[in-house]
This record gives C-alpha cells, structure tokens and sequence, in this order.
C-alpha cells in the first residue's frame, strides 16, 4: 500500500497499463485512464474501490467489456479546427479543457469519438489530454472518448473508421459549441469591469490564482517555472496557489521548478485539491472576489464549491493575472 493522496493518480510510477482492469472513482482519473491509458474501470462511488482492492476484484459490466467500450457518437471537429484553431495558436492550451466540455455536452450520455484531430496526433501532450479528460468529466456521463489517431484503442486508422462508420449518432463540433462553453467556465467575465467590447475584465479583483485541478504534473510545473520567470513581480494583492501530489512536488523540486515558483510567489498544497478546498483561508473571504485558473473541471465546479466567480484562460493568461495585468481578453480562436 502506498499513501499517494492525489487525484491524478495517472500521474505515478504505478500508473495502470492498457487493457488492465482496475477500480478508481476520481472522474477524471477514470476517464483519463479508460481513454488515454486504455485501462479499464467504471465510475464507482466512495467504497467501492476500497471493497475492490481488498477482494482484488472488480464487477464484470460496464467499460470492463469489450463491448462496452464501442462509441456510439461520432463528435466531428475537422471543419472548426480548420476554420479557427489552426489559423492562431495563441492560448492553444485553453482549447482542450473547453473542447473536452463541449465533447462532454454534445456525447448525450453516449461513449464519444472525436474525429478531426489528426494534425495533433504527433503533437498533444499529455498535459492537453490530461486537461481534455478532466473538462469532458464534468459534462460528459461516459468513463471513457475516444480520438480517433491518437488514444490507444482509436490510434490505427482500421479502427477508428470500424469505430466511426459503426457509430448510431453524429455530431458537428460549431463555434457556437465553443464559445458557449468558453462563456460557461469564464463566468467570472460578467461580475468584473471591462470595456469597448473586451471579454476580459480587471485582475485587480482577482484575488486567486488557482492552478493544479487535477493535480498538476511535472511537465505543468516546468512550464508554469518558465512563464514565472520571464514574468514582472507578482502582485500582492493576488496569491497564487498550487495543488500537486507528495510524488510530483519531490520531482518538481528535484528539478529546480519548485523553487523557481515559491520565488514568483506560488503556495503549494500537497495531498488534496481544489474540489476539497471551499473556504476561508484557502478560498478568498471577500464574497465577491474572483477566482482564475486554467482548469476547465475547476471552472465548471468552482462557482457551485466556493460561491466565488471564476475566471478561465490559458496558463499565460493565469499568470498575467497574478501579476496585475488587468486587461485579457477571448483567445483569438474566439
């Protein structure tokens, strides 16, 4: 038994291999395992998992099945990816967490497909699965997507096509999808001041920066290093706060990111997150101060958790936030 207390147990050197079968109840963790991983567990309530690991058995039903685990909804985003994605890379991180929501909406209870993504097959990161699987898990009810080139029962192009040409429903992803998800997650954007058409409002009531929903990994915190340095000085009207596993946090400072962070003025929380932190001190005592962070899952539970207004945006617009800069607007691709 290992303590791991994290909800991105993915994340771990113990993390399941594909076609394994095992019992985890965290959404994202499950849909990020039966998609990415091509591990094999259903979303089970507190308990279950604990009674699984003492029996080392689990239920034979659900995405346990093979048959099971066949789409049933083809999501298509070639034509909006061609149209606005494409064309700007900006902000391109705050794409997936919104896609992964809209995937959730439009997947109508069903296990979705998502076609189109071809010319990301070589260049998703973990990092944008991570984020896509955490955001489709607050909207979607399946455990488990599928993308057609890239996770691995979808990855060779026999059985994608098996999987798409077999699928009952169809799906187009439109800009109108997008945008009303991105308004969905930014809907701190109506309780802050802006002006000439900006979307964005002032950081100067943002009083939380909130990184690491699911927990962050090691490739997040070098990259969040990176940004921190070449930033101005935090302001400090705005704390910074991240959420990251016993495992991660050793490996970051190991590698220097940890230090380079506390420096910018970032907080860590090791062993929980923000779904578990709901109040004061963690979570601003002003009613009315705002939230900002990257993550779709927190964005869409934020408001409902806290009673605070959350803002959404790339990790660059995160970090300008803690920083003062008071004006951010839609990504282009909007």
């Amino acid at each position: 038994c290992t303590e791991s207390f994290t909800c991105a147990p993915y994340l771990l050197p113990t993390k399941p291999d594909c076609g394994e079968d095992i019992c985890w109840g965290e959404s994202n963790a499950v849909v990020y395992s039966n998609s990415v991983l091509g591990a094999r567990t259903e979303k089970v309530a507190d308990y279950v998992d604990i009674c699984s690991a003492i029996a080392g058995r689990v239920p034979l039903g659900g995405v346990h099945l093979d048959a099971n685990r066949r789409p049933g909804i083809v999501i298509d985003v070639k034509q909006f990816l061609e149209e606005y994605i494409l064309p700007s890379t900006e902000d391109a991180d705050a794409f997936w967490p919104i896609l992964g929501h809209v995937v959730g909406i439009l997947s109508d209870g069903e296990i979705p497909i998502v076609d189109g993504l071809d010319h990301f097959k070589d260049s998703i990161s973990q990092d944008d699965l991570k984020a896509f699987c955490a955001a489709f898990g607050t909207t979607g009810s399946s455990p488990l997507v599928h993308v057609a080139g890239i996770t691995p029962e979808a990855k060779e192009s026999s059985t994608a096509h098996e999987f798409i040409t077999g699928c009952r429903k169809r799906a187009e992803l439109t800009y109108d999808d997008v945008r009303k998800s991105f308004e969905m997650l930014d809907s701190g954007r109506t309780s802050s001041s802006g002006d000439d058409g900006d979307d964005g409002g002032s950081s100067s009531s943002i009083e939380l920066v909130a990184f690491g929903n699911p927990h962050l990994s090691l490739g997040e915190c070098a990259k969040l290093a990176s940004l921190m340095t070449q930033a101005p000085e935090k302001d400090p009207k705005v704390k910074v706060m991240a959420t990251l596993s016993r495992h991660v946090y050793d490996l970051a400072k190991e590698h220097g990111h940890v230090g380079i962070m506390e420096s910018f003025g970032v907080q860590f929380i090791n062993d929980t997150c923000w779904c578990m932190l709901l109040d004061a001190p963690i979570i601003p005592p002003n009613p009315k101060a705002l939230v900002m962070t990257n993550s779709g899952k927190y964005a869409h539970y934020g408001p409902g958790l806290t009673g605070r207004g959350l803002r959404f945006g790339s990790m660059v617009q995160c970090v300008n936030a803690a920083t003062g800069n008071t004006r951010f607007t839609s990504p282009q691709w909007l």
